[in-house]
């Protein structure tokens, strides 16, 4: 079982790790319908793409994750937050990465078969499999996008439809994280959401074109022109994504609204690629040089008087550097902050406390050297209150930002 709070503790989670040897089980049509139909209203396509997870069953409380890097604590500590609404215990699966890639490949041509389906011919939907993938968190099947999760006493059942977006930590290194905001006309913008006033943000400095180029000649445009029309792309919807993905002899581009894989440009030349990705880095403030490790720069700007927040993660691959940029507004901009809020506020909180307990042991070595005199003790003394209402105001801000993230939820 986890905690209320969603951490992973020795006595609530089970990390039993099965190294199976019978990966293709679970690429038997039987098994993958009930893997499609947990990703539909678990664990989203995206998250098990970013976090290079898989939900394989879900049977008395107790959720057996396939994992490609089992011991990814990132992974485990976003699974298993959402698991805590559910009451779960964690049963871990290693994984190979080949077998999670084509359970991926096969849930995308199921997604777009059943939407041809449904749609009855109304418009041609090309199926486009994904080989390998950079990283995103979590899809919304909800034509509201609405940053939801079901509360605790809700069952896991087929009316189980609306995934949690948390915030992304990347698998192997944790990425640099950083604010930017461009400058641009500050006046008297006003956020048409919920939010408080928001004359202070700057406006997105991007130029959409308003009419899109078709999508067959998008790999023909310059970098700085191809990256506006697919911002524009992105920005028009809901929880907009862009994936840049480099392979080894050319580039591929694909981008999602609301969790919904909206298209995809194949075959991109390399200096294309890598044009628009240089694009990117220039748009959040970035060196254009190569990046090493991981990097996350995060924007909050205004767009059509709507308050956004761009995330954009570059980071390198097997074949070169790759990127991937969210879009987050409205209820899902609120639940995200909400998230960082409460995860800050417990991180403060435990420094506190570790301050206080190293300002005892300072405390009992000068008592025990007995060369504490009268300053030295008045020091002791203040230190002691500060670190004491220090510690109490943090309780109240972190106790503050739950009762919000609860009532809100």
């Amino acid at each position: 079982m986890l905690s209320s709070e969603g951490e992973l503790t020795n006595s609530t989670v089970n990390r039993e790790h099965v190294l199976t040897a019978t990966q293709s089980k679970w690429e038997q049509e039987g098994e993958r319908e009930e893997i499609f139909q947990l990703m539909d209203s678990f664990l989203s396509f995206e998250a098990c793409l970013y976090h290079q997870i898989l939900p394989f069953g879900l049977k008395d409380n107790k959720l057996l994750l396939g994992m490609v890097h089992p011991q990814d604590a990132e992974a485990l500590d976003y699974v298993s937050r959402i698991a805590s609404y559910m009451n779960c215990t964690l049963i871990i699966e290693a994984i190979a990465a080949d077998a999670h890639r084509r359970i991926l490949s096969a849930y995308l041509n199921h997604k777009n078969i059943s939407q041809l389906d449904a749609q009855q011919g109304d418009r041609e939907i090309t199926v486009t499999v994904v080989d390998r993938f950079i990283g995103s968190d979590d899809t919304y099947s909800e034509s509201q996008h609405l940053p939801t999760f079901t509360p605790p006493d809700t069952e896991i059942n087929e009316h189980f439809q609306q995934p949690i977006d948390l915030p992304l930590p990347n698998p192997n290194h944790p990425p640099q994280i950083s604010s930017f905001l461009t400058s641009g006309n500050t006046g008297q913008q006003r956020d048409t959401s919920e939010s408080p006033p928001v004359e202070n943000l700057p406006i997105l400095p991007v130029e959409i074109p308003e009419l899109f180029s078709p999508v067959e000649v998008l790999a023909t445009l310059p970098p700085k022109r191809l990256l506006e029309e697919l911002l524009g792309r992105i920005l028009t919807g809901g929880i907009g994504r862009l994936y840049l993905e480099r392979q080894p002899y050319e580039g591929r581009i694909l981008w999602s609204d609301n969790g919904v894989l909206q298209s995809v440009l194949d075959k991109v030349p390399l200096s294309v690629f890598q044009g628009v990705l240089n694009e990117l880095k220039r748009f959040a403030s970035l060196p254009i040089s190569k990046v090493a490790e991981p990097k996350q720069v995060e924007k909050e700007c205004l767009y059509q008087k709507t308050r956004l927040l761009l995330r954009l993660r570059v980071m390198p691959g097997i074949y070169g550097e790759e990127a991937t940029l969210q879009v987050l507004r409205g209820a899902a901009l609120k639940f995200y902050q909400q998230q960082q809020l409460k995860r800050l506020s417990r991180d403060a909180l435990g420094i506190s406390q570790q301050l206080s307990f190293k300002l005892h042991e300072l405390q009992e070595r000068l008592f025990l050297n007995r060369g504490l005199d009268c300053e030295q003790l008045e020091a002791l003394v203040t230190l002691n209150q500060l670190v004491k209402s220090l510690d109490q105001q943090l309780k109240k801000l972190t106790l503050d930002s739950e009762r919000s993230t609860n009532s809100k939820s």
